[in-house]
This record gives structure tokens, sequence and C-alpha cells, in this order.
């Protein structure tokens, strides 16, 4: 069973006036240590613990020590504590709250923001590449921006700048075997016409709950700022995850209808891909793994696969 990992909002806003790459280097830390709570070395105090971060682990993440409590006397059984965090290298400070990743702030944070994006699906690539040739096989090349421009169209609304940096460089998946490619279960990146498909069916789902029900409070009724990228399958649309155009936000449906935020942005969404796929010993959970040249999260759960399936440990 997972361990209770507490982190004080004063530390939370410490790392986050660091930068996103401190604020998600201590979400993976936490992420391990519920896992494994007995990850650190010891420290002075019974208790104590310290974890040492790398500072060329993640990206734009200068060398930290995180102190953490665990166990009596400093705290019950199963729970975990993180108690101070210790830069050991420097690191840029902000001045202010950084605003939503969906908010239109001008040319230069679009092209930041596209340039976030692109590198970390790059990484996810030259992984897939390297690693797994059946998976990169399976990845559509990139859509001009007519297409890009057409597909806004057809929905009728604007793609978010992150998701048009995504599709320049890869535009879907092919329907073949070994087309899953994001953690836990294999997610398959949706393509164009797929996206417009997914689309318009849960728009048409939302219209018909209004003029049933109407707009009642807690209903899960489809926004039209959310677009979706990536799906069960290629081809079995029922479950996916969508990039909501106004917040930056990226959620998941599934097939009862049910929708859920899961990350602040598809660039964490696609960093912690990546992470996951380079350093794969930082991280709980599903591992990734080949097939016959195929990325493959497991364990599996058929024996014939787990027969088969070679993790990867970096």
């Amino acid at each position: 069973m997972a361990m209770a990992v507490e982190v004080p909002d004063d530390i939370r806003d410490q790392c986050t006036r660091l930068g996103p790459g401190v604020a998600y280097a201590l979400k993976a830390l936490c992420a391990q240590l519920a896992d494994d709570p007995l990850v650190g070395n010891p420290g002075w105090d019974p208790s104590m613990y310290v974890v040492h971060v790398d500072g060329e682990t993640f990206d734009d993440c200068p060398a930290l020590d995180v102190h953490y409590a665990y166990g009596p006397p400093a705290l019950g059984a199963g729970a975990v504590e993180v108690r101070r965090v210790d830069v050991l290298t420097s690191a840029p400070v902000r001045t202010t709250e950084p605003e939503p990743a969906g908010r239109n702030r001008g040319p230069l944070a679009d092209a930041v923001q596209a340039r976030e994006t692109t590198e970390a699906w790059q990484r996810i690539e030259t992984w897939l590449r390297h690693n797994a040739p059946a998976t990169h096989a399976a990845l559509r090349p990139g859509a001009p921006e007519s297409e890009l421009v057409a597909l806004e169209e057809e929905l009728g609304v604007r793609v978010p700048v992150s998701l048009r940096a995504l599709w320049r460089q890869c535009a879907g998946s092919l329907d073949v075997r070994g087309a899953g490619l994001f953690p836990d279960y294999g997610w398959a990146l949706m393509d164009l016409d797929a996206v417009a498909r997914s689309y318009q069916g849960h728009m048409n789902s939302r219209r018909r709950q209004e003029q049933q029900f109407g707009e009642e409070e807690g209903m899960p009724l489809w926004r039209p700022s959310w677009i979706p990228f990536c799906s069960w399958s290629v081809t079995d649309l029922s479950y996916g995850r969508f990039v909501d155009g106004e917040t930056g936000e990226t959620g998941g449906w599934d097939e009862t209808g049910e929708r859920t935020v899961v990350d602040e942005s598809l660039t964490v969404f696609l960093e912690e891909t990546a992470d996951r796929l380079e350093y794969p010993k930082l991280f709980p959970g599903y591992q990734p793994g080949l097939i016959d040249g195929m990325l493959v999260w497991g364990p599996p759960p058929t024996p014939d696969e787990q027969a088969v399936w070679e993790p990867w440990n970096g």
C-alpha cells in the first residue's frame, strides 16, 4: 500500500518560485517516496532522511537535498512528510506566479511554450528510435500548417499552442501493433481525423445532455475548449486524454463520461513520459519494457506477454 506523502504549503511555494523543473522534481520524488519511503539516507535525528536530487536528472532543476520524516518518533506509521528542500546550486527564482499555460500571453510566451513541448516530444521520439523501433515506425510525420488550420475550421475552436507544436512533430500514430506509447497502459496518439471525430462526438453528446437535462450543476459536460490528442488505442476512442485550450491542463475521459484533470500542461505530460523512459528507476508503478521492438508498459497482464517482455532499466 502506498504511503501518504505530505508537503507543507510553504515548501510547495518555495519549489514553485524556483521554477517548474524544481516543482516537477519534487512531484516525481514524492511518487517514489510513496512507493519506497526508505529511499533516502538516514539523517542525524531519528526518523529523518535525506534524498539527493542530481541537477542533471530533471530539466531546469538545480541539485537539491530533500529532507523528510518517516515513522516514529517524528510521525506516525504510514506517513511521510517533506521537511526541507535545500538548493545546492543556483536556480532562477520567479518573482511572480506563473500564468496558466493556456492563456494567451503574447508571441514570446507562445514561442517558449512551443519550444518546451517540442523538446519534450523529441526526447520521447529519440528514445523510441533508439530502443523501440517498432513503436517509432508507427509514428506519423508532422502535419503541415494547412492541415492544422483546416482542423481548427472543422472544430470551430483554436488549437492550443502546445498541441500545434506536438502535431507539427508528429500527427498521430498508424493503426499497427505496438502503436501505444504513453503510460500507464500504452495510450496512442490520435491522428487528426480521429481528433475531429472524437471532438464532434463529445460535442454532440454535450448538446444531447443539455437538451435533456439542461446545465445541471455537476453534470459532466464536455467543454468546447477540450481538444483530444490520445486515446486507448488508435481506433478505440472510448478512453483518452485532452488538452484544455483555456487553462493548458490535460484531462482524461472514459466510457462512463467521467472527466478528470491529469496534469498541469501537455508539456508536463510529455516530460513525465520522457523521464519515465529515461529514468525508469525513479518512478513507481508501470515500467517501460520491450516486446519485439515495441514499447510495452508493464509488467503485461497476460502470461504470454509476460514471458517475452523485457523490462527497460535505463
